[in-house]
């Protein structure tokens, strides 16, 4: 080998140091320029998800009262007790706008709902008589309830299950209601309905022992 072929190979290898080495300089950097460029995509991307909060939030504020509203309804829909004198109250009420006899409530004491771990569940026996299209009434107000039946505030909407309605001929299923209190004796053609539902109350510290004390057989007659 020559001289000149060895100053070329050692050219060559010296070319090939500062390569690799400049290579080892480089990479470093790009790997850095393309973090931030993730970062600066990542922070976009950040800043557009808060400007659409802000957005909404802005959207929600022009309906302050309206949404205050609803929730207050929301909240009496789920009292914090079993609220039985209410429940009453408005059972009652459905029954004499439907025109039918309120012969009993039985309410069992609240238990946790399978519909929503914050939710107790109140099963409640009701039996009314009337004719078919009185009951056919009185179940159409039980699912309007929600919406509360007077202006009153004696009254308050309550959140209601309809789970089983049964249906039988004659006055049988309940206390006769005095002929004083209707104004008139038991028509042949009157039914019996036997009707199962649910009421609910938020879960807390009055849905174990005094809930449960509270939620006692209680019967309305006409």
């Amino acid at each position: 080998m020559t001289r000149s072929q060895e100053r070329l190979i050692g050219l060559a290898a010296i070319v090939l140091v500062l390569a690799a080495g400049a290579m080892l300089l480089v990479r470093p950097v790009r790997e850095a320029a393309s973090r931030a460029r993730d970062d600066q995509r990542a922070a976009q991307r950040e800043s557009q998800s808060l400007r659409d909060q802000i957005r909404a939030l802005e959207a929600l504020k022009a309906n302050e009262a309206t949404l205050r509203e609803q929730a207050g309804t929301a909240a009496a829909e789920f009292p914090a007790t079993p609220a039985l004198p209410g429940l009453v109250d408005a059972l009652q009420d459905l029954a004499d706008k439907a025109g039918v006899d309120l012969m009993s409530v039985s309410p069992s004491p609240p238990k946790t709902s399978s519909l929503h771990p914050q939710l107790a569940e109140i099963t409640t026996q009701v039996t009314v008589k009337a004719g078919y299209y009185e009951i056919e009434d009185f179940l159409a107000r039980l699912e309007d309830l929600i919406k509360g039946t007077d202006n009153s505030g004696r009254v308050q909407p309550r959140s209601l299950l309809v789970n089983s309605v049964s249906i039988t001929a004659g006055g049988g299923g309940g206390t006769a209601a005095p002929a004083t209190t209707t104004g008139s004796t038991s028509q042949p053609d009157q039914l019996t309905a036997a009707i199962n539902l649910s009421a609910f109350q938020v879960t807390g510290p009055a849905t174990g022992t005094s809930a449960g004390a509270t939620a006692t057989a209680t019967t309305q007659v006409r």
